[in-house]
């Protein structure tokens, strides 16, 4: 994160800028039916917006305007086809939309199709197809409580099965650095790839930081992954078949059960004393936040 970067012919982004902008991109995400003009965004990074418009456009390859609308509309596709037990008018004023109208007509601008026609199985076609032929795979699966975890990360955009290697190899390498070797890694998916152009696909890779940690000077990227309910499922397997693991959970196990999808982000949680997720063959635990299904 030292580096400076240069994305196209933009802006040059030092470290600061950078760990500005992906701390905007976490927000947005966590703020979908909030303000998120460019004027509140451009605050938050304590930048004036026509500087933070260049910087962010440099970084992303969006304008501001672009990534909240594919944001608000991805989220709301994942619903869709997810929470069973939500209305329409519900999911589209939940991620920021002011009307139905408004949110059907910009879904059907973005994904070819309304969002009834998509909650009925147009997603199927979509990107990524769901490997259902694993969702009645044998595996355990727990739903307990879990406390909010803080942690450091770095994170990586692209295809998720070119991007992870890289990542992770470069991650523990700055881990051993920040003094955090012995604590619980998580790597987390932020976006969906069956939904999210793989380009687009935001990966982290997280460490988990221990009580009294005093960062060394390399200020990095820090965050807070809520508590709240979690369906856990225990994956032993090859990394390169992890997704089977998803699937059984999200598409098999989840419809069938008494929760929906909650709000939160799916991660992969490791013990560095048994595996890592550099490793070929893995052992952790996938977890997916969930809430009490409405009757």
């Amino acid at each position: 994160m030292g580096l400076p970067a240069r994305r196209a012919d933009g802006p040059v982004l030092h470290a600061h800028h950078i760990r500005r902008m992906e701390q905007v991109l976490d927000f947005v995400d966590l703020n979908l039916a909030g303000d998120l003009s460019l004027d509140c965004l451009a605050g938050r990074a304590a930048i004036s917006p026509f500087h933070f418009h260049r910087l962010f456009h440099a970084w992303t390859g969006e304008t501001v305007k672009e990534f909240v609308r594919r944001r608000r509309l991805e989220t709301a596709a994942g619903r869709l086809r997810h929470c069973r037990d939500e209305r329409v008018t519900d999911v589209s004023l939940g991620c920021g939309f002011a009307s139905s109208e408004a949110f059907a007509r910009a879904f059907r601008e973005h994904f070819g199709m309304t969002p009834t026609q998509w909650r009925h199985g147009g997603w199927v076609n979509w990107r990524v197809p769901a490997n259902d032929a694993w969702a009645g795979a044998p595996f355990r699966i727990d739903v307990k409580r879990h406390e909010a975890i803080e942690v450091l990360y770095l994170r990586e955009r692209g295809d998720y099965a070119l991007s992870a290697k890289p990542l992770w190899t470069r991650f523990l390498a700055w881990t051993e650095a920040l003094d955090v070797t012995d604590q619980p890694l998580l790597s987390m998916g932020v976006d969906d790839p069956a939904i999210t152009a793989p380009d687009r696909c935001r990966l982290d890779a997280c460490v988990q930081v221990p009580p009294g940690w005093v960062d060394p000077g390399l200020r990095p990227l820090r965050r807070t992954v809520p508590g709240g309910l979690y369906a856990s499922l225990h994956y032993t397997g090859p990394a390169r078949h992890i997704g089977h693991g998803w699937d059984a959970l999200l598409n098999g196990w989840l419809p069938q059960s008494p929760y929906a999808l909650g709000d939160g982000q799916f991660f992969e949680r490791y013990d560095r004393q048994v595996s890592i997720p550099a490793d070929d063959w893995v052992d952790c635990a996938l977890r997916m936040p969930v809430r009490v299904r409405v009757s």
